[in-house]
């Protein structure tokens, strides 16, 4: 073989390998998502119940940055209406804002622990106010600094079960 054959030859495989590294280097690469975050808030009792936890609000962020909001109640009167609110400010300082109700006829309770579903897959709620609805962003980071809390009531009474604040850290 020439020289020049066995330069061609060397300069081929040599450009071979430089476009398979580019190649290789330009894939996109689906192991680089970001893993989906989670949190969860403790909801416990009011007066000699204050210590107990009596739900977990779990929230998950969903691979296409949209979140899931999840109750679970620790236990629940069986047959009893479970008044379920998401509220603005805190319980000390509650504001108008309204994000989510479930009322009593949705939410029967089984005299056991229940999950209640509060939002799937979602990117933006409604808030509701004495002036009317508006959408608001409801992404992880977003559910995060919330300034909310979520109130159940239990029974034709609509006696307060138990109050959590969604914070972190809670």
């Amino acid at each position: 073989m020439s020289i020049s054959k066995k330069r061609a030859l060397a300069a081929g495989v040599m450009m071979a390998t430089a476009m398979a590294v580019t190649f290789t280097a330009c894939k996109k690469d689906d192991d680089n998502k970001p893993t989906p975050r989670q949190t969860t808030f403790k909801v416990q009792g009011i007066g000699a119940d204050k210590q107990v936890d009596k739900a977990i609000i779990t929230l998950s962020e969903n691979q296409d940055s949209s979140v899931t909001l999840k109750l679970q109640l620790t236990k629940s009167t069986k047959d009893a209406a479970q008044f379920i609110y998401l509220l603005g400010g805190t319980p000390d300082a509650p504001k108008t804002d309204t994000f989510f109700v479930a009322t009593g006829d949705a939410v029967k309770g089984t005299g056991a622990a229940m999950p209640v579903p509060m939002y799937a897959n979602v990117k933006t709620i409604k808030s509701y106010t004495a002036t009317g609805a508006k959408d608001i962003a409801f992404r992880y980071d977003d559910v995060v600094k919330l300034a909310a809390h979520l109130k159940v009531l239990s029974g034709t009474a609509k006696d307060t079960a138990a109050i959590g604040v969604i914070k972190t850290g809670n």
